[in-house]
């Protein structure tokens, strides 16, 4: 799949490639899971922005949504983007994290990419 020259491409092929394997190549229902994390995504990303306008008494719901978001992304192949997720979940697990509105900036501007990707991945089919 591609992505930005040098940098991560927003899906890993390999990833989603397994992801296929394992749904036994029922592309409808990776179609029906990609759609679900889409839907998902969009909420996941409101609530860690709420989190973040919050502060301090945000630290829990951004942990939660970080940690959905985290899951969610790795299994569709957004590796980079499960990454960020990742590393947003451990620091909030130590309490506030002074600089969470730029990194749920960037995790939505990594969920973009990696929508722009799985639906583009889901056009190039239909041709």
């Amino acid at each position: 799949m591609t992505g930005e020259p040098g940098g991560p491409d927003p899906i890993d092929a390999a990833a989603f490639a397994n992801l296929l394997e394992m749904t036994g190549g029922d592309i409808e229902f990776v179609d029906d899971l990609v759609d679900t994390y889409l839907e998902e995504g969009v909420s996941l990303i409101e609530r860690m922005r709420a989190a973040a306008a919050a502060g301090d008494g945000g630290t829990d719901e951004l942990l939660r949504a970080a940690h959905s978001m985290k899951s969610s992304s790795l299994n569709v192949g957004a590796l980079a983007l499960g990454e960020q997720c990742r590393s947003l979940e451990a620091e909030a697990r130590g309490g506030p994290v002074a600089d969470a509105g730029p990194r749920v900036d960037a995790i939505a501007s990594g969920f973009d990419d990696a929508r722009r990707e799985l639906l583009a991945e889901r056009a190039r089919r239909a041709l």
